[in-house]
């Protein structure tokens, strides 16, 4: 099997070359495995190496060393190809597509990871690409969208240029009215957020679907109706946490503002005219909706020794 990195030197807070290069020259002489190395250069291109190794025909593995915008490139490159494997090396800034496997730790041992073991996972092909994690209409897409342009400010770091998306975000109306179908079951409403999910977390934490699985054929959706400003607040550190869902179900305490489902497909409108913000995987655009359905167990997912051995799964 073909081993090949493909490093996205600008993803994270710094150059993964510096640690990882170092690292995977260590296991290579541990496992007597050869691997090939490429860095991308632009937005894109992971997708664009991934497909040109998988269309050769070989077995090979596609270790994605970026956050999870370069994973989605990868997984998106490998689609369709069953000779590929997909393999998640977090050096992004959220990292969350791996939270539902347990501590990114392990995925960061390389060796661990060349001698790990695939396994059949679910992903979501939407009309903006396919996801792996989580996609999203609402406050949580917009507060996103906003972080780079103040990233760009001086002494503007990654949480400061958070804080300054959310102020700026709330000081406009919350909720969106939205037409959501869910499988044969029609919505129609004001809503703050609503999250299509296969894994367990997107936003660098949020744990929107704690119970999620990416193994069972479903999307667990998750809808935030109209509330006050005052009642957001406390409902997002809950929301974060994963404290919202109890054994497949909302919380009492929720309910009147919060909706769970699990579906196989799910279309989310907004008004005609209107182009929201969706979120896919962590990238974030204005589009007319979003169109989301389950690929079951649509790729091959390598995790690391000791979890390929029987540890936690989603």
């Amino acid at each position: 099997m073909e081993h090949v990195f493909i490093i996205n030197p600008v993803a994270g807070r710094a150059d993964a070359r510096s640690f990882l290069l170092p690292q995977l020259e260590k296991a290579k002489r541990a496992l007597g495995l050869a691997a090939q190395v490429e860095c991308t250069t632009r937005p894109g291109e992971a997708k664009d190496i991934a497909r040109r190794w998988a269309q050769k025909g070989a077995p090979v593995r596609l270790y994605a060393c970026g956050g999870d915008g370069t994973l989605n490139e990868v997984f998106a490159g490998a689609l369709g190809f069953t000779n590929a494997q997909v393999a998640s090396v977090p050096c992004g800034s959220g990292n969350d597509f791996i939270r539902t496997f347990g501590q990114s730790s392990r995925f960061l041992d390389i060796a661990a990871q060349m001698n790990g073991r695939a396994v059949p996972i679910d992903l979501i092909e939407t009309d903006s690409g396919v996801c792996a994690a989580i996609c999203s209409v609402g406050v949580d897409s917009e507060v996103a969208y906003g972080i780079p342009k103040f990233r760009r400010l001086p002494l503007c770091g990654g949480s400061m240029a958070y804080q300054l998306s959310i102020a700026l975000r709330v000081l406009r109306p919350l909720a969106k009215h939205l037409r959501i179908t869910v499988d044969d079951e029609t919505l129609e409403g004001d809503y703050v957020i609503a999250t299509v999910c296969n894994g367990k977390s997107y936003g660098g934490g949020y744990f929107a679907a704690p119970e999620a699985s990416v193994t069972d054929g479903l999307l667990d959706v998750v809808l935030v109706k109209k509330l006050s400003r005052l009642r957001l607040a406390k409902v997002l550190g809950i929301y974060k946490r994963g404290e919202h869902m109890h054994a497949g179900s909302v919380r009492e305490d929720l309910r009147d503002i919060m909706q769970f489902f699990r579906a196989r497909e799910v279309c989310i409108q907004p008004p005609a005219g209107m182009r929201p913000i969706v979120n896919i995987d962590g990238e974030c655009a204005p589009a007319g909706g979003l169109h989301a359905k389950v690929l079951p167990l649509a790729a091959s997912f390598v995790l690391p020794v000791p979890l390929a051995s029987g540890g936690k799964r989603g």
